[in-house]
């Protein structure tokens, strides 16, 4: 199941009249199943709060995952004491016969997903039980039960112990996605909370006689205190150890000097429920000797410790969950931000761009950002936009907007090594600082990025002075997001390019039916109501005018037509592509025959321009390893391209010869040739330049980035040469391939 999120706008003539519908559906699947996964995970954090048995707790996380992931079942194994064997806690989908042969499983390695799994340590997932060795003992039981393909997850607690197994089944062979991957470790950390919380719990209410070896071995944190004591009677070891004070230094203070203030209210709160209800779970926190503050989960109970009525409270170090907390509420502002920003595709390309820098600033805790885009020949950077912060606190009065590549100091360095760069410091000396004019903004730490289309540098955007390092988090945020803008803008730019084709189609459209008109009322008024010989009649030179307007419009409207279909079609392989669903289908394929065929293809439009064809295709050409239809449009498109821009009674060369490692195609015309500022760009997307130079060479941009990408995909070559006056070679090479092992020669 898919969610979408549709909306339509009605288009209007001048007349009111409705002329067509627009419509675009925006899928929304991802972040409506993280939002289901948060909403589990609330659930099952708010059982375990509530004191819920485990098996309950365990059973609605599972519930939730099969729920979040249909045709999924799902199990939750623990371990026992002797740490040998594997116990099913909850399987509610799993047939009783299949549970009963694996319950108890010992575990080592090959003992199916599971066992694996925890004699490893690390997750195990096996696409298809019928075949993985792993599997050879209980591939028929599988097979009984209709289990395909299981995926194991370890338990793992916060000191590294394993706890169980977390497994998801299917009934079909099923390989993973990295999406379902981190599902699996987002739930298997879940289960490590609820098992750890409810291990300890048991073990302090069902062991009170054991108290003082688990005392003195527990990795919590434990405090002891009478009720209306101001002082601690007992602490263990772990106390000393993560506050940094001797023992006795802790038993001789007060409670509230090791308790931060903002604190106090509450813990004196709730030591007087703990007196009237027995027990109490609540957020505290301690003070280091060094000053720092340890964030804690305090579960406390009255207990009696020698002979008196006190409080034991088991305090955890929630540290890294805070840590984990804060970085999970991010990613979800991160999700969210990509969502909106995917979402803007009516918003001008300031808005669009505002949104991304300024979203840049917030998702990485900085104080200031910026956004710069290249120059064509990636030799200048124009700066864009500063975010609202930096413009708050620069004081520089005459702005610079162009900096060239090679003069630009350290936070040009994304673009001189192509790749982002972080510099924590950035006060420490280094050769690559060009210094800043007086009253720029101070600088403490950068990141910047390169935004790449294909291979070439089209923006860069930066961050700095975040009070913390920044990371691979932050790289990755900043790559997303602003990948996601330029994806936006390229969208936006085909988008408004078929637009202005539609309008001129319509134009061209109306001038053709402007001039039939004229032809016809020109007629009408002409000829006389009796039978004579329309020669002798006729003003020819009259209608020779109209004549050659009417060839003249109905050229542009076929050549509009064509631009037309050119915007759609890449604006559709777009669409595809940052969808990721252009596929290949590699097979052994003939290159002679594939470009026999775009020949006998294209032979008409060569006979319509009788244009002189030279073939060179040699018949012991080695066969390659290929997609045949992605194949045949790249060299339908390279040859398409020749035959248009060659003159009537021209020349078109199509040639391919054997090389040592490669087979080299040449497709060479007789044309007009390319401008030299355009030969760069060729393979760009879209690429605008001065309107004379566009519409001489309109339509070569798109189509040739999609040829690109065709040759990479099959790991070869493309590049032009050409001069204008001199006509144009495309050049293609294509690796030749070992069919037995499928790699290059």
């Amino acid at each position: 199941m898919r969610y979408i999120d549709d909306r339509t706008l009605i288009k209007r003539n001048e007349k009111g009249e409705i002329v067509h519908y627009q419509g675009i559906a925006l899928d929304i699947t991802e972040r409506k199943l993280a939002e289901e996964m948060i909403k589990g995970q609330n659930m099952v954090l708010g059982q375990l709060a509530s004191g819920a048995p485990l098996e309950e707790v365990l059973l609605l996380l599972i519930q939730n995952m099969e729920k979040i992931r249909p045709g999924s079942i799902c199990s939750v194994m623990l371990i026992d004491r002797e740490k040998k064997h594997l116990f099913y806690c909850v399987a509610p989908g799993l047939p009783e016969f299949y549970r009963q042969r694996t319950d108890g499983i010992e575990i080592g390695f090959g003992v199916a997903s599971f066992g694996t799994a925890a004699c490893l340590r690390k997750r195990v997932t096996v696409d298809n039980v019928m075949e993985h060795p792993y599997w050879t003992e209980y591939r028929q039981l599988a097979a009984e039960a209709g289990l395909k393909a299981c995926w194991s997850e370890p338990v793992v607690s916060s000191s590294g112990e394993v706890l169980g197994v977390i497994s998801m089944y299917y009934g079909e062979v099923h390989k993973p996605e990295k999406e379902d991957l981190d599902f699996m470790k987002t739930n298997a950390q879940l289960a490590a909370i609820a098992v750890e919380h409810k291990l300890a719990e048991e073990t302090l209410w069902e062991s009170e006689h054991k108290f003082r070896t688990i005392f003195n071995n527990i990795n919590d944190q434990l405090y002891i205190r009478e009720p209306e004591g101001k002082s601690y009677m007992d602490v263990n070891q772990a106390v000393v150890n993560r506050l940094g004070y001797d023992k006795d230094e802790i038993l001789k203070m007060e409670a509230e000097e090791i308790i931060p203030a903002e604190y106090w209210d509450s813990v004196r709160e709730n030591l007087k429920k703990i007196q009237s209800e027995g027990s109490r779970i609540y957020k505290a926190g301690a003070v280091c000797k060094d000053g720092t503050v340890v964030p804690l989960e305090v579960s406390a109970r009255i207990i009696d410790y020698e002979g008196k009525k006190t409080i034991l409270s088991v305090a955890r170090d929630i540290t890294e969950r805070k840590k984990a907390e804060a970085a999970q509420k991010l990613n979800e502002s991160r999700l969210e931000a990509l969502v909106k920003l995917n979402r803007m595709t009516g918003a001008s390309l300031k808005e669009i761009t505002d949104f991304a820098r300024e979203e840049a600033v917030r998702l990485t805790d900085s104080k200031l950002g910026y956004l710069a885009f290249m120059d064509a020949y990636e030799t200048s950077l124009i700066m864009h936009s500063w975010s609202k912060s930096a413009m708050e606190e620069c004081a520089i009065e005459d702005k610079r907007f162009i900096y060239p590549v090679k003069t630009t100091g350290l936070w040009g360095e994304a673009i001189r090594q192509r790749k982002p760069i972080i510099t924590n410091d950035y006060t420490a000396p280094s050769s690559l600082k060009k210094g800043y004019p007086k009253d720029h903004v101070h600088l403490t730490r950068h990141m910047n990025v390169p935004v790449f289309d294909g291979d070439r540098i089209v923006a860069v955007a930066g961050v700095g002075n975040k009070d913390e390092p920044y990371d691979e988090s932050d790289l990755r945020q900043l790559t997303l997001l602003m990948q996601g803008m330029w994806q936006l803008i390229q969208r936006k730019q085909l988008e408004d390019a078929l637009k202005t084709y539609s309008e001129d189609l319509s134009k061209v459209n109306d001038e053709l039916r402007s001039l039939n008109r004229i032809k016809a009322e020109f007629m009408a008024e002409s000829l006389p109501q009796i039978k004579v010989d329309y020669s002798d009649l006729m003003d020819f030179e009259t209608m020779e005018t109209i004549e050659d307007q009417q060839q003249k419009a109905i050229d542009a409207v076929i050549n509009s037509s064509e631009r037309l279909k050119q915007m759609v079609d890449s604006l559709l392989y777009l669409s595809l592509e940052q969808a990721g669903k252009i596929e290949y289908s590699f097979a052994e394929v003939e290159i002679k025959k594939i470009l026999s065929d775009v020949y006998l293809n294209l032979v008409l439009l060569i006979d319509e321009k009788e244009l002189k064809v030279e073939k060179e295709l040699p018949v012991n050409l080695p066969p390659i390893r290929g997609d045949k239809q992605k194949l045949t449009d790249l060299f339908t498109t390279l040859m398409g391209n020749a035959i248009k821009f060659t003159p009537h009674g021209g020349k078109l060369e199509v040639k391919a010869a054997e090389e040592e490692d490669s087979i080299h195609i040449t497709v060479k015309d007789s044309g007009t040739g390319i401008h030299k500022r355009l030969i760069p760009h060729l393979f760009h997307r879209i690429y605008q330049i001065d309107d004379s130079m566009t519409r001489r060479y309109q339509g070569l941009e798109s189509g040739f980035y999609i040829c690109k990408n065709i040759v990479n995909a099959h790991e070869g070559e493309i590049w032009v040469e050409s001069e204008e006056g001199s006509g144009t070679t495309m050049h293609v090479r294509l690796p030749k391939k070992n069919f037995e092992t499928g790699n290059v020669n």
